[in-house]
């Protein structure tokens, strides 16, 4: 009893948000987590890291990285970045901030890294903060 006063208690502290995240059609083995926590000056620090994540070229043989991008409130996607991807373990990381509490999170399969828009190759879709 008390170690779950004590969990509860921790929770509403404001430690991070944590979110599952699970792959499309295109990468149906895939899953991971989004994690989100306030920092310094409003802004919320992003981790996403997912697992059993196919190399990129397997779907499509034009593409080569996995990019991430924030959605708010109907406006044009924004990069995130890119997943940094480890082929050996099949994982993509990455780190980034926003000001945002509530976005879309969006990874896709792009051709490179200097992309400025989303491909239709949708590899996870997630809804962040309030749903």
């Amino acid at each position: 009893m008390r170690r779950l006063l004590l969990a509860a208690l921790l929770l509403a502290c404001g430690g991070p948000a944590e979110y599952a995240v699970v792959g499309t059609a295109r990468a149906p083995g895939a899953d991971g987590t989004v994690q989100v926590e306030e920092i310094e000056g409003g802004n919320a620090m992003v981790n996403v890291a997912v697992d059993n994540l196919p190399p990129a070229e397997r779907l499509g043989s034009e593409l080569r990285i996995y990019a991430v991008w924030f959605i708010v409130n109907g406006q044009p996607p924004q990069k995130a970045g890119n997943l940094e991807y480890d082929p050996d373990a099949r994982t993509g990381r990455m780190m980034a901030t926003t000001p945002h509490r509530q976005f879309t999170l969006k990874i896709t399969a792009e051709s490179d890294g200097s992309v400025v828009s989303p491909s239709d190759v949708v590899i996870a879709n997630r809804q962040i903060g309030d749903e």
